[in-house]
């Protein structure tokens, strides 16, 4: 039994090495087969990722290429900080040694100030002890030694180096810098008239008015000394027509240019005398002046270049219209112009072809040149209308022209202008932003030849008389100036005179004539039935053409619009002062685009506003004097189209019927009996003294900043106590003393003016004279910016009417002061408004009155 239990136990062993060694066999047999796995892999990425690892290589080539660049760069970086630290270490140690002399002189001062009050000290007790009393005459008579030598070098020696270290840093380093700047601005500056008076005030200076009760008008000004406060007064109160500098033309030395381009044919030339008064009796022209030139009739006769022909062609101009008839050929023989002719006639391609051949003939535009053609014209809407005008004639002579006005991105503008260009047609405030800003680098006026003013008339009734002024200043003196508008009254016509050199006068038409193409119709309706009314016109009209509708007040322009929108369901626009610029040229762009046909329309839209197709005018707030009621028909019949112009008149406009009656006589239409007889009854009372005739609206004055304002006491007081304002020093009242019996009048009539808010239905009204506030004041007030946030804030609109006065004047009929007109939904909305602008008006007299200087002022201010 135990044999063979070895037996088995020895197979058993035997078995189990037969299988180890075959496990063994197995491990080696795979560990082979991995290592040629191995090896086939190594030979596949010896083969096939050669390139990726070729790849792999560049890049860490390049990132460590860019590694060693950014250290180079750090290093370099971390090199300018040392110097920076360095800089202000040495910069930090400078001001420590100034610093040090600054505490030296401030403690020799100590010392010497201490040693002369030690001194006194000594003298006084000196003094004290050389007394003597004398019984005889009661009196103290003072034995004063007689000061040594060595006083009196001490004095000296004390005055001469007792010196304030601000003093002393000031004299050495400060003052010889700015008189360094001092001598290089005005070595750039220009000379300014010689013969000017000195003792004339100038513009935008606060004096002291002659009833003031200071004695500050004794003290002057001494001219080796100015004053500070002198500087301050001046800077703060420039008008925007002083930011301008005047120009010296006799240190200017202009290249001469070419003026006449006009060669009269043959066709022209052989005509009689009596055929050429004929030709102008068939045009209705009237011109006025020596050697005019005799009216074309046909474009080819006018000495215009084959482009401008070409041009004119393809817009379909058939033949000139009789302004441009008589006025072509006396530009272009280089004359000046004034052209007055009515609306729709063509006036403003009379001046943009001769311009474009002026400036066609000159040598091209450098970058850092001036325009030089200039236009200028009152509003925004009729820049932009000029400027496409000009636009459509200059590309194809490569003739850039550039629209400035305000409302728009300045950068836009001033971007356009260094980069140069032809022609500018701008807004007379809006230029002399441009021209004053960085110091007159971004455009300039040294090559403007050509000038030109459209609607001069209502830019000199705006109160841009200064700006306008300033800039012709500053215009080379042999230009070429020309002036158009549709109205242009006598007080006008002669200050436009004085800007032109032996001017000729061309009337097209009559002089403020409506066009006999329009048929006009004035009906008389009350308040409540002009709307139905209206809304009856506009189904009539709506689909034949474009409406135009004006009214008299932005408030009731939205409220017109939202009804006409939201009530009656027709696609229109409105227009008005009071809206952004962005809204007005999408207001001007859906009207002439016929997007909508119907635009409702505030009296900005009546001056050089050239729709197509406008079949209908509708006056729903009667114009307040003649020629607002031209313009405003004006804008139907345009080119020799018929048209269309409807007027409601309420009871309360009879004092406008005079004008109606005579546009109407004028231009050859029927006189409704109704309107006669309100008109001769409103005239019947005029003569009675009942009522006060009605002026013109163009007295040509505006805003005459320039002029010497005096304000009357008794004024402001009503307009304090109207407004509930209390005077801060009670006895400055009690020192002015009793107001004059004629003072007490003026207080009476003042404060009638000033009149609080009416209601009317749901429309409530205020107003605020500010003729008489200082100047500054009136133009802070009168900012579209200051009356755009109030009116936002308020929900009440504000418009300026009026005009200025200076003192010693008074409004004629009809004529009112300048003042500020408010109106709203709601009595509080007015009456905040009110406050507001009373506040604005209050913050900036305080302002001029607390000058450096004024504090001891208690008299009355005046603004040159």
């Amino acid at each position: 039994m135990e044999a063979k239990n070895l037996r088995d136990r020895g197979r058993d062993r035997s078995e189990e090495r037969r299988k180890g060694k075959r496990l063994e066999k197995d491990m080696r047999k795979r560990r082979c087969e991995s290592v040629r796995s191995i090896d086939s892999e190594d030979e596949r990425d010896r083969y096939v990722g050669e390139g990726q690892r070729e790849k792999r290589k560049e890049k860490d080539k390049d990132r460590r290429r860019r590694d060693m660049e950014k250290g180079g760069k750090n290093r370099e970086h971390e090199r300018d900080r040392g110097q920076d630290r360095k800089r202000e270490r040495s910069q930090g140690e400078e001001v420590e040694d100034g610093d040090k002399q600054l505490d030296e002189e401030a403690e020799k001062r100590r010392r010497r100030l201490q040693e002369w009050q030690e001194l006194k000290k000594k003298k006084e007790e000196t003094k004290s002890e050389n007394k003597s009393w004398n019984l005889e005459g009661e009196s103290d008579d003072e034995q004063v030694p007689p000061q040594t030598e060595t006083d009196d070098a001490m004095m000296v020696d004390l005055d001469e180096e007792v010196i304030d270290p601000l003093d002393a840093f000031m004299n050495t380093m400060v003052l010889p810098e700015v008189e360094k700047l001092s001598n290089a601005a005005s070595s750039l500056g220009t000379v300014l008239d010689s013969n000017k008076d000195v003792n004339k005030a100038a513009i935008g200076w606060i004096i002291q008015g002659e009833d003031s009760d200071s004695d500050y008008s004794e003290t002057k000004y001494d001219d080796d000394q100015p004053s500070m406060d002198k500087e301050n007064v001046e800077l703060m109160k420039k008008t925007k027509g002083d930011k301008l500098t005047l120009v010296d033309h006799s240190n200017i030395e202009y290249q001469p240019f070419r003026k006449n381009f006009y060669i009269q044919v043959k066709d022209i030339s052989n005509l009689t005398e009596q055929e050429v008064n004929t030709h102008r009796k068939e045009l209705e022209i009237k011109v006025h002046g020596k050697d005019v030139p005799r009216p074309i009739k046909s474009w080819h006769q006018t000495g215009l270049t084959t482009r401008i022909l070409n041009t004119i062609k393809k817009l379909n101009f058939q033949k000139p219209t009789p302004v441009q008839a008589q006025a072509l050929p006396l530009i272009m023989s280089g004359r000046d112009c004034i052209g007055v002719a009515p609306t729709g006639s063509g006036k403003t391609l009379s001046f943009v072809l001769p311009m474009l051949r002026h400036i066609n003939s000159q040598p091209p535009v450098e970058p850092g040149d001036g325009p030089i053609g200039l236009v200028m014209a009152p509003t925004r809407e009729l820049v932009q209308q000029i400027h496409t005008d000009i636009k459509k004639f200059g590309k194809s002579l490569s003739i850039r022209c550039v629209a400035v006005y305000g409302g728009s991105g300045v950068a836009q503008q001033i971007s356009e202008l260094k980069r140069g260009t032809e022609i500018v047609v701008c807004t007379p405030g809006r230029m002399i932003d441009i021209l004053s800003t960085n110091s007159g680098k971004v455009t300039n006026l040294q090559r403007v030849t050509f000038l030109v003013m459209d609607e001069a008339d209502r830019m000199f009734d705006m109160g841009f008389e200064p700006q306008i002024t300033r800039i012709i200043q500053n215009i080379r003196p042999d230009r070429h100036t020309v002036l158009f508008s549709a109205t242009f009254p006598r007080q006008v016509e002669a200050l436009a005179r004085k800007v032109l050199t032996r001017p000729v006068e061309i009337q097209a038409g009559g002089r403020s004539v409506v066009n006999k193409d329009i048929t006009q119709f004035v009906e008389i309706k009350l308040e409540s039935e002009k709307r139905p009314r209206l809304v009856k016109l506009i189904e009539e009209w709506y689909g034949k053409g474009k409406v135009l509708v004006f009214v008299g007040s932005q408030e009731k322009c939205d409220g017109l619009y939202n009804d006409l929108k939201n009530k009656c369901g027709y696609r229109c626009q409105s227009l008005h002062g009071g809206k952004d610029q962005i809204h007005r040229e999408v207001a001007v762009s859906e009207f002439k685009s016929s997007v909508c046909n119907l635009l409702v329309a505030k009296s900005v839209a009546a001056r050089g506003l050239d729709v197509k197709g406008v079949e209908l005018v509708v006056n729903f707030d009667a114009p307040n004097h003649y020629e607002e009621y031209v313009h405003r028909v004006g804008r139907t019949g345009r080119a020799g189209r018929k048209g269309c112009a409807v007027t409601f008149v309420s009871e309360d406009d009879a004092r406008y019927a005079p004008d109606l009656v005579k546009a109407l006589e004028r231009s050859e239409q029927v006189v409704p009996d109704g309107l006669r007889a309100m008109a001769d009854g409103y005239m019947e009372k005029v003569r009675e003294g009942v009522e006060k005739g009605h002026g013109s609206g163009f007295g040509g004055s505006g805003f005459k900043f320039n002029e010497e304002e005096d304000v009357r006491r008794a004024a402001k007081e009503a307009q304090k106590k109207e407004d509930g304002v209390e005077e801060e020093d009670k006895s400055e009242l009690e020192d002015e003393g009793e107001i004059s019996q004629q003072k007490q009048k003026a207080t009476m009539v003042v404060a009638a003016m000033l009149r609080g808010c009416a209601r009317t239905q749901q429309h409530y009204e205020g107003e605020l004279e500010i003729n008489d506030f200082p100047q500054n004041a009136r133009w802070k007030v009168t900012r579209r910016e200051t009356l755009g946030s109030i009116s936002d804030w308020s929900g009440a609109a504000i418009t300026t009417r009026g005009q200025f006065f200076t003192p010693g004047r008074s409004p004629g009929h009809g004529e009112r002061k300048l003042y500020l007109f408010i109106e709203g939904t709601s009595e509080e909305s007015v009456k905040a408004a009110r406050g507001e602008l009373m506040r604005v008006v209050n913050d900036i007299t305080s302002q001029a009155l607390s000058l450096p200087g004024r504090s001891s002022q208690h008299g009355r201010y005046s603004v040159l």
